[in-house]
């Protein structure tokens, strides 16, 4: 049995921001990249706005093209990349294209909120070098 090959995500025009000007402005935590069980390649980014840290994944839609946010979410866990601390979950998730045109999953979780804890990233991340 042969494996698909999936495309890496190409985050290549993200430009990280280190320092917040306005109250809207989003600072860039850190990033790590990956591979599923299944061959497919995955990036995480962290970040915060306002009070909230956020986690957002990419990785290919081939195969997972009518996913909805539940089973996306399922596939983070079981794939040990992320622990949900808590019943309440704030997911939104959308197909983008990269720089490359490879159609992505963008699965954006809340993962604290003004003191609250609702998921935590499972791989360390790696801070963005500062140019």
């Amino acid at each position: 049995m042969t494996k698909t090959a999936y495309p890496k995500p190409d985050r290549s025009d993200l430009v990280p921001n280190f320092e917040k000007k306005t109250p809207e402005d989003i600072v860039d935590i850190g990033w790590n990249e990956g591979v599923f069980s299944d061959g497919r390649p995955y990036r995480v980014e962290s970040w915060r706005q306002n009070n909230a840290t956020m986690l957002t994944y990419f990785f290919s839609t081939k195969g997972l093209e009518k996913a909805g946010k539940e089973e996306l979410q399922s596939l983070l866990e079981e794939e040990d990349l992320l622990y949900c601390t808590s019943p309440v979950q704030y997911i939104a998730v959308q197909k983008i294209k990269d720089p490359s045109g490879n159609e992505l999953w963008s699965v954006n979780i809340v993962a604290a909120n003004e003191g609250m804890s609702y998921a935590e990233d499972k791989i360390e991340l790696q801070p963005y070098p500062k140019k």
